[in-house]
Order: C-alpha cells, then structure tokens, then sequence
C-alpha cells in the first residue's frame, strides 16, 4: 500500500509545478458541444492525439476534448466500474490494468480510471502497460492542467468545472493533495468541498461546478 500511494504522490507532483501561474480558459460548453456534433471526425482527430500522450494539444483543444465527450453517446457519469474496484483494492495490478485499459477506450477522459491504471502500471507486471505510462502520464496531467484553468477554485462564481463526481475527487486528492476532506455542500448548485491543505492550519473550501452530470442524472431519471 505504502508503494502506491508514494507512487501517486510521484506522478502528481508534477502537475503541481505551475499550479500559481496556471493560465484562465473560459468554457463555451455550447459552442463546443456544437463543435462536437458538426465535426465528429475532428474530434475523434483530437481525441487520438490526447490518447497517445500528444504534450502539443493547446488547453482549448484539451477543453474541446474533456467537456466534448461529455456530449458523446459514451458518457456516463454514473458507471461505477464495480470490477476495476475490485481489482485495485484486492492490489491485484495485472487485472486492475487490463480492466481499465478496457474501460479507457470507451471513456479515455475518467482522471479516476487514469490513477487507478497508472498504479497497475507501475506495481504490476505487465510490459505494455509500462510502455504506456508516459502517455498516460500526459494524459492525466493535461486534463488536470485543464481543469485547474477552468477557475480559480476559491469562490463559487469563479469554480473549477469538471464533467463528473470522480474527476472532483482525483483534483481534490491527487492534484491539490489536500491533507483532509472535512466537509461537503452545495452552493448555488455549485459543489463547495471543505478541506483542510498540508500547507495551511485553517480550513479552506474548494468550489466545483458539476452541473454537466448532475443534468445528466435529471434527464435520465425522465
């Protein structure tokens, strides 16, 4: 266990570097989903390029990537991925890896599915899996990169927004690193998530704008 989590802390350090001086991308979630359904080839283009790592995706291409698949007949914000699960609590890396490179395929944006297939990677056994823990690497790293530009975090008119409840949990965990979760709300339909950060002895509340999924789950429920 010791193993993984130092393994996480590894591959997550990096994309903390620039975390101060990241840039602002303002999301157009309708002209990208427009975007999305009038040029299906371009987005299947770009969504190559993010699978195999490509570090040269600009944060509007990655934009039009992370909040474009929401508009995909493949997203899903509610699969639990009971299996993966399994897997990955029982450490057993080689199925945890093999079971989460299937579930990439179909939803190669999940940050969850991305750490859990990072740590299979680097503890299992299996050869094609190192060979593509770069590329994944990358992948993690821009996507958080990405969300992290959507807002700055600290307020609920300026949130970091996300396409699912796990992507919040891999930002708060594995790219903030909070020290502890002590609280949770909803804000306006914004997600506010009271934590407390290694750096700091106060409490501090990190905003999230989900709306993406929790209009989803109304939808689907009619």
């Amino acid at each position: 266990m010791l193993k993984r989590i130092l393994f996480i802390a590894l591959f997550i350090c990096a994309s903390l570097s620039s975390f101060a001086s990241k840039p602002r991308l303002d999301i157009d979630l309708d002209k990208i989903r427009f975007e999305v359904a009038q040029n299906p080839a371009e987005f299947k283009a770009l969504m190559n390029r993010f699978v195999s790592g490509d570090t040269s995706l600009s944060l509007e291409q990655l934009a039009k990537i992370y909040f474009g698949y929401a508009f995909t007949y493949d997203y899903d914000p509610t699969d639990t991925y009971d299996n993966i699960n399994q897997a990955y609590e029982q450490l057993d890396y080689n199925t945890t890896w093999l079971l989460c490179s299937e579930a990439l395929k179909v939803n190669p944006v999940s940050l969850d599915l991305m750490v859990k297939a990072l740590v299979a990677a680097n503890n299992g056994t299996n050869e094609r899996a190192r060979r593509d823990l770069p590329a994944l690497r990358n992948r993690f790293s821009m996507l958080s990169d990405l969300i992290l530009a959507t807002g700055r975090g600290t307020t609920p008119e300026s949130p970091f927004k996300v396409i699912c409840a796990e992507d919040i949990a891999r930002i708060v965990n594995n790219v903030i690193c909070v020290e502890e979760v002590t609280g949770q709300a909803t804000v306006r339909d914004i997600d506010a998530i009271k934590v407390k950060l290694p750096t700091s002895s106060r409490q501090h509340i990190l905003y999230f704008d989900n709306s993406i999924q929790k209009k989803f789950e109304r939808e689907k429920t009619h």
